[in-house]
């Protein structure tokens, strides 16, 4: 585990004007293990590339209770959370991320 990453979850609230606005609150800042997994270019109208990557943390409850509500800061890089996998009994976690360059 060699990369330190910052994951935050998504709040929303209401501002003066009574507009939403969602703001992001860091619940965690562990090390991690990345793994590429794939990239692919999606048209769509236009050009854009995907790209997936797995990290592997230690095991962390709220981690592990938020699941896909999630976001991991890598590099100054949000990625979203689509799936978070426990490996072993509480030993570690796989979080798989995805975002659009």
């Amino acid at each position: 585990m060699d990369r330190k990453v910052s994951i935050v979850k998504f709040v929303a609230t209401r501002n003066s004007t009574n507009e939403k606005e969602v703001t992001q609150e860091v619940i965690a800042t562990p090390w991690a293990y990345m793994e590429d997994v794939s990239g692919t270019e999606d048209v769509e109208g236009k050009v854009r590339y995907l790209v997936s990557k797995k990290f592997t943390i230690r095991y962390n409850a709220v981690v592990n209770d938020l699941k896909n509500q999630l976001g991991l800061l890598h590099d100054g890089k949000l990625f979203n959370v689509i799936n978070v996998v426990e490996i072993g009994r509480r030993s570690h976690l796989l979080i798989v991320v995805k975002d659009y360059e």
